[in-house]
């Protein structure tokens, strides 16, 4: 992509829904889905590189939109992409028709973490939503709150907050060329879940969540994969991470 159109950005605190209601918007669409998350050593490895940012020190306040950007303009692809991650602030993304938030209340996050984490330690969590609330202050950012909603009916505010640019946007038609995205967010997770280990910030058997890679538009199963067991599916071609016994498959 050469510009910034066509790019969505969703943010929130953590257990807003933003990854999830993420994942199927741009499933839904046909769009990629870019986790600012997944990215997040490697942008910080970028960032040590630049002078910006010293590693294992925390995540950083660097600004990630130019390595977002820069991100986005090398895809092998030419379609929208759904931009999400707690990182994701107004001044990074702007407060334009194209980006929303997702607000739970703090009694419905320390709810949506319980359930979760049961028996969880949450004050970093809540102390990010106060910040993010902070940062939403002020501007005239859109937001939607989640408050007892299902992950349908989030989704469905957001789509209609975004109303017909996304019927309008770039997406992938066909179901290979949604494999293909899907596969490109797939092997983030793989990639970045492999530099954390090499450099000791995880263990092998940590499980990391991916997309099915059925491409349906509207199916919502995930697949849980250890370290070992992401490079045998990575090397074939997709659809080769699906769930067992895959109703969309043979």
């Amino acid at each position: 992509m050469s510009k910034d159109a066509g790019i969505f950005w969703i943010g929130g605190p953590a257990a807003a829904g933003k990854t999830t209601v993420s994942r199927l918007l741009a499933r839904k669409h046909g769009f990629l889905w870019y986790s600012v998350d997944a990215h997040a050593f490697t942008h910080e490895q970028r960032a040590a590189a630049a002078g910006l940012h010293v590693m294992d020190t925390g995540p950083g306040d660097f600004d990630r939109r130019p390595m977002i950007l820069e991100d986005i303009h090398a895809l092998p692809v030419d379609t929208s992409v759904v931009v999400e991650g707690a990182f994701v602030t107004p001044a990074m993304a702007g407060v334009a028709e194209n980006a929303v938030w997702l607000m739970p209340s703090r009694e419905e996050q320390l709810a949506r973490l319980e359930h979760r984490h049961p028996g969880g330690v949450h004050k970093d969590y809540v102390w990010g939503r106060n910040l993010v609330q902070t940062q939403l202050e002020g501007t005239t950012a859109t937001v939607i709150v989640v408050d007892g909603q299902t992950v349908e009916q989030t989704l469905t505010a957001v789509e209609r907050k975004f109303g017909a640019t996304l019927e309008s946007s770039p997406a992938a038609r066909t179901t290979k060329d949604r494999q293909s995205l899907i596969r490109i967010s797939n092997h983030q997770l793989a990639k970045q879940a492999t530099e954390r280990l090499q450099s000791g910030h995880t263990k092998h058997n940590a499980v990391y969540t991916f997309d099915c890679e059925c491409a349906h538009p509207n199916c919502t199963e995930l697949v849980n994969l250890t370290i070992e067991q992401m490079p045998p599916l990575l090397t074939q071609a997709p659809p080769s991470i699906t769930p067992p016994k895959h109703p969309n498959l043979p």
